[in-house]
């Protein structure tokens, strides 16, 4: 006998499931108008923010000392009317004097002129939370709630920087409860539409989910297989062992940004296509948006694949209209298909770093652990160098065009093992780098130089990485030495270009914070076009040095030599001093002496040597570990 269904118990299973649904459409609604809201209260502030701070000026914490009463009271009111005309509740800036955050100006509302709390100059901020004090060290603006003696607030601090190179921060403050009534009138209009909306949800939800299950597992823009589908048919594989080829189109990312994503999309259509019709035994998905994945179910399947790979016409364009050519590198894995396509991911990583066409991860995997080992043996031996103090400065002279005269040396480091040997910076620098020993390094160098050239006049330059320069224990240190070092106005910093964009604004304070203790900065590396070196020019340095790959290419290159002298006209306006290095030979010295630089450096200048003798000196010096 067939058990009949209650109308009452179907009629409440829909009920149920329209209430369970409905709920989830409110809060649904009401989180995505959240954001909605707190992103534009935040601009709200951001915007009120960065007005005051064209109405307060950027003279104006230049010197706090000399504004007056009346000029603050002016000040006040013009604030307190841009409060009222962005709606938010106050506009303010602030300074720090440890350990106090100081008001250098404020608005006020109507309720702070009746009960007389009128914020006045230079008054102190007693509530001022830690992220409040933290944004003067910060170089983005920062966001927080805090309750004070005026309420709570929801507030902005937006930091600058006034000419002495000192922060100060312009703030803004919002209510909390102006943000809680619109987001109360978010919940009520989501409830009084979801019930609207819900039915005709169902219905265009259920078209769209037929149309999301046919493209859920095709790449739209080749029509091949994606990642979805890939890992749904290796799941589903009878068989356990398999093997796969993860390959990377090298150029693609550059191709998409020069040409667009259209381009890239037939790039790589064309790829596939290419490894698709080459065996009904491959079967070819797009994993990511330059990586394409081939597996194999046959016998031998990683070699069939390495062939493959390795038999692909790189020689031949793979369009025509744009003219392009791509490399290819490819990463193969063979095994249990749990484990296969994160072993494709490391072959293809290290295929990619060796600059190989082909690595195979089970042939690959111990040269791969031997290079892991060997790294891990140099950061000890950098370690025992540090502790025992086994690292050696050598000098490389820098000297004027037509003069044997060496105007500065270049101080690099070179370390000596257990047995004595010399290690070149060449072989450890990368370890130094990912190791984060270049703070220790650099002290090294620094304090060796510093002993040897202190009763000298000569000039002399370090590298300084930007993990050295935001490292505030290094910079008091280097800052202690330069007290008690006689000229440092000899005394060069190098940063190099790449830190410096990357950086931008914190190695502009860095720099600035260096010119104040007396010396000269120089920014290195620099290989970018004259837009970026422009910008580089902007800041507060003494001399810019091209990159050593440069100098190879002049004898060549008719507008490589054009870019240098065009530069040095550049530096020379600017009163910035330019310096070429890597001069090999006689050729290329008389080249860039005709393009008037200032300095040269490289094998036909100079080599580096531990030994270096200084003017008015009786005796040559030797760097000593």
């Amino acid at each position: 006998m067939i058990r009949r269904t209650s109308p009452a118990n179907i009629l409440f299973a829909g009920f149920f499931i329209f209430l369970t649904c409905l709920v989830s459409y409110v809060y649904y609604t009401y989180e995505t108008t959240r954001q909605i809201i707190i992103s534009e209260i935040d601009n709200q502030l951001l915007y009120a923010a960065k007005s005051a701070q064209l109405i307060i000026g950027e003279q104006y914490h230049d010197d706090l000392t000399s504004v007056t009463p009346e000029q603050y009271q002016q000040l006040s009111q013009k604030l307190s009317k841009l409060a009222n005309t962005l709606e938010v509740e106050y506009v303010y800036s602030m300074a720090y004097e440890a350990p106090f955050v100081l008001f250098t100006s404020s608005s006020f509302t109507q309720a702070d002129l009746s009960e007389d709390k009128l914020t006045q100059f230079l008054d102190p901020y007693p509530e001022a939370t830690i992220s409040n004090k933290g944004a003067f060290r910060s170089t983005e603006p920062v966001y927080e709630i805090s309750e004070d003696q005026w309420g709570r607030f929801k507030t902005i601090f937006v930091p600058y920087i006034n000419q002495a190179g000192k922060t100060y921060l312009v703030g803004a403050d919002i209510t909390t409860d102006s943000m809680q009534a619109q987001l109360n009138a978010s919940v009520t209009r989501a409830i009084l539409s979801g019930s609207f909306f819900f039915f005709i949800a169902v219905l265009v939800a259920s078209f769209y989910f037929l149309l999301y299950r046919k493209s859920l597992t095709t790449d739209p823009r080749t029509g091949f297989g994606n990642r979805i589908a890939l890992e749904h048919d290796i799941k589903n594989y009878k068989r356990e062992h398999l093997s796969l080829a993860i390959v990377e189109v090298h150029e693609l990312e550059n191709i998409v940004s020069f040409y667009g994503a259209s381009v890239g999309d037939q790039v790589m259509s064309k790829v596939m296509s290419y490894f698709a019709a080459q065996s009904s035994s491959i079967y070819v998905y797009r994993l990511a948006t330059s990586k394409l994945v081939l597996l194999c179910d046959s016998e031998r399947g990683e070699h069939f694949l390495s062939n493959l790979v390795q038999q692909y016409p790189v020689s031949s364009p793979i369009l025509q209209r744009p003219h392009l050519y791509i490399q290819l590198n490819a990463g193969i894995a063979e095994g249990n298909k749990s484990l296969l396509l994160e072993n494709a991911y490391v072959a293809c990583r290290q295929a990619i770093q060796q600059k190989e066409l082909v690595c195979i991860y089970s042939i690959d995997k111990h040269e791969a652990k031997q290079l892991q080992h060997t790294r891990l043996a140099m950061a000890k031996t950098l370690n025992d160098a540090f502790s025992h103090n086994r690292v050696v400065v050598y000098f490389t002279p820098r000297c004027s065009p037509n003069n044997d005269h060496v105007y500065q040396y270049l101080c690099n480091a070179r370390v000596l093992d257990e047995q004595g040997g010399m290690i070149s910076d060449e072989a450890f620098s990368e370890v130094v780098k990912q190791s984060r020993m270049e703070g220790q390094l650099t002290r090294h160098i620094f304090s060796q130089c510093v002993t040897r050239f202190r009763k000298s006049k000569t000039a002399w330059a370090i590298h300084l990485s930007y993990q050295d320069a935001s490292d505030p224990q290094l910079i008091d240190f280097i800052s202690q030495e330069l007290r008690r070092y006689p000229q440092p106005s000899l005394i060069t910093f190098e940063l190099d270009e790449q830190d410096v964009l990357d950086n931008f604004n914190a190695m502009a304070v860095a720099i600035n914070i260096l010119k104040g203790k007396g010396v000269k900065i120089l920014v290195n590396s620099v290989s970018s076009g004259l837009l970026t070196v422009s910008r580089v020019m902007k800041l507060s340095i003494d001399a810019i040095k091209l990159d050593d790959a440069i100098a190879s290419h002049i004898e060549s290159d008719e507008q490589v030599l054009k870019f240098i002298k065009h530069l040095a006209r550049l530096c020379k306006e600017r009163e910035i001093q330019l310096i070429v290095g890597n001069v090999e030979s006689e050729a290329q010295y008389e080249l860039l002496c005709a393009a008037n630089i200032n300095y040269l450096q490289g094998p036909f200048i100079g080599k580096a040597t531990p030994h270096v003798k200084c003017p008015n000196e009786q005796s040559d010096y030797q760097a000593s570990a």
